[in-house]
C-alpha cells in the first residue's frame, strides 16, 4: 500500500470521502446507510491492516487480534445487512490457494479489499464477506506465527 493511500486511511476527511464514493447515486436511504456502515467497517480493516508496529514489534499480536476480530464483527453483521439491502446471502465465495505467511496474505488480501473500496461498480455484500473472511484467516495465521508457544508433539 502506497504511503499516499495509507496517509488518506487514517486522515478522517479523505477517509470519509473514500466511503462517500462508494454510495450509489440515487439510492434509496437504506442502502446509503447500509453502504456507509460496511465501507465504513472496511476502512477501520484497513488501518488495522496498514498500521505500523515497526517501533515497537511486540504490539504485532494485538494488531493481528484487532484485525481478525473486527473481521468477525463485521462477517456476523454483513447477513443481516444484506437483508436490509435485499440480496441473497449464502456461504461466501473466500478467496483460496494463497499459502504465503499471514502477513502477506494479510497484505494481499487488503490490497484486493482496497482494490473494491476504490471501484466505481457496485460489490454485493457476499463478495465483501468473501474477502473480509479471508482478511481475518490472513490475520489469525500472522497472529499464530508470531506466536511464541511451542506445540507439543
Amino acid at each position: 500500500m502506497d504511503d499516499d493511500l495509507r496517509s488518506r486511511l487514517f486522515d478522517p476527511t479523505d477517509a470519509r470521502a473514500l466511503v462517500l464514493a462508494r454510495r450509489p447515486a440515487g439510492c434509496p436511504a437504506v442502502t446509503a446507510v447500509v453502504s456507509d456502515a460496511v465501507w465504513q467497517e472496511v476502512v477501520r480493516l484497513l488501518r488495522w491492516a496498514a498500521a505500523s508496529t515497526a517501533a515497537s514489534p511486540n504490539l504485532d499480536g494485538g494488531r493481528w487480534w484487532r484485525l481478525a476480530s473486527g473481521c468477525a464483527d463485521l462477517l456476523r453483521r454483513l447477513p443481516a445487512l444484506c437483508d436490509e439491502l435485499g440480496e441473497e446471502w449464502d456461504r461466501p465465495a473466500v478467496p483460496g490457494g494463497d499459502t504465503a505467511d499471514g502477513v502477506a496474505r494479510v497484505e494481499r488480501t487488503a490490497e484486493r479489499l482496497l482494490g473494491l473500496l476504490r471501484t466505481g461498480a457496485p460489490v454485493p455484500l457476499r463478495t465483501i464477506a468473501g474477502e473480509i473472511d479471508a482478511l481475518g484467516a490472513a490475520a489469525i495465521t500472522a497472529l499464530a506465527e508470531t506466536s511464541a508457544w511451542i506445540v507439543p508433539d
